[in-house]
């Protein structure tokens, strides 16, 4: 399978008017080297993970970060821009993670989709946590989603990739949906050149398409059980995950998600650092490969501040648990 027959698969996974696949380390760095977001757009973005990217990678864009994932902020973050749906533009931009920031925020996405058209915005989803499997930003609203392919891949590939993919604009009665339609055309306007892929690497991501569902469900129903460990766990804090009733945005993750509420849980140590928890476990759950077999831990905030992301691996949950708690109570007696 070649890339445009990838291209296909993955637009037909993802109910989408067509998709590109891109080299890029995550999804801000491909919408920049997609070149849609012109000088003299404004880009509104709810990204605090990769506040860095967006500030320095898109030159001349009016760029602003806000601190809440929900329509009333995006507006007001826009107000006094006059966005077009013309491809001449100028466009206005939003961007969410359908799972994402500190807190694993799940935002009301079919809110945020009529608020978009409303504001004659232009609405990104970056889907990377949730997966393919786990959200449809299309169908709920947004003109473009991208998602990083570790995942879909299980950590395999020998480089970072990232699938683009744009709404269809045919809506019911024959009516045409603007902003799809001005996604489209900007993306269809690139000119970026189709990704060379050698045959093993389209093999793997082949492969993994063809398994994604399995395994993601399993990330799901392991990040899930760890979830409820935690929120258990006496030597944690403020335990976030989408499925836990104590989550900002439960109620609105029951209907955003599918399948569970991802594979991502964030916690608290409680007064010490990600670099002491780090020391007491064992290698493998820094050194695994994102979106692999293994559990993977990260220190979203650094390794000195104390919050952690664990993404959850297909390995078994009840041996993660128990070497997190031998952890946890080593750090506990130190």
């Amino acid at each position: 399978m070649g890339v445009q027959q990838l291209e296909e698969a993955w637009a037909l996974r993802a109910g989408a008017r067509e998709a590109r696949l891109l080299a890029a380390p995550h999804v801000p760095a491909a919408l920049s080297q997609l070149g849609i977001v012109r000088p003299g757009d404004r880009l509104v973005a709810f990204a605090d993970d990769f506040a860095d990217a967006f500030t320095r990678g898109f030159d001349g864009c009016d760029v602003v970060l806000v601190g809440d994932p929900c329509a009333e902020v995006f507006a007001a973050a826009s107000e006094g821009f006059a966005g077009s749906f013309d491809v001449e533009g100028p466009h206005l931009w939003w961007f969410v993670n359908s799972i994402g920031g500190f807190g694993l925020r799940v935002p009301d996405l079919r809110a945020l989709g009529r608020a978009a058209r409303e504001a004659r915005a232009l609405l990104v989803v970056d889907n990377t946590v949730a997966s393919i499997f786990g959200c449809d930003p299309l169908r709920l609203g947004a003109v473009l989603s991208l998602e990083a392919l570790d995942r879909v891949c299980a950590g395999k590939a020998p480089r970072k990739l990232v699938a683009a993919s744009v709404a269809r604009s045919q809506l019911k009665r024959h009516r045409v949906d603007a902003a799809a339609e001005c996604a489209h055309a900007l993306l269809e306007g690139c000119g970026l050149a189709k990704l060379d892929m050698p045959a093993d690497e389209a093999g793997v991501q082949e492969r993994g398409l063809d398994s994604l569902d399995v395994r993601m469900q399993a990330h799901f129903d392991r990040a899930r059980a760890l979830a409820e460990y935690l929120a258990a766990n006496e030597m944690v804090r403020n335990v976030r995950y989408p499925g836990l009733s104590s989550h900002p945005d439960h109620a609105v993750a029951t209907g955003i998600l599918e399948h569970g509420f991802g594979p991502a849980v964030e916690f608290d140590l409680i007064e010490r650092s990600g670099d002491d928890l780090f020391d007491a476990l064992p290698g493998e759950f820094r050194t695994s490969p994102a979106g692999g077999a293994a559990t993977r831990l990260s220190a979203p905030r650094g390794k000195r501040g104390g919050t952690i992301r664990l993404f959850a691996g297909t390995d078994d949950p009840l041996i993660v648990a128990a070497t997190l708690d031998n952890a946890l109570r080593k750090l506990a007696t130190l």
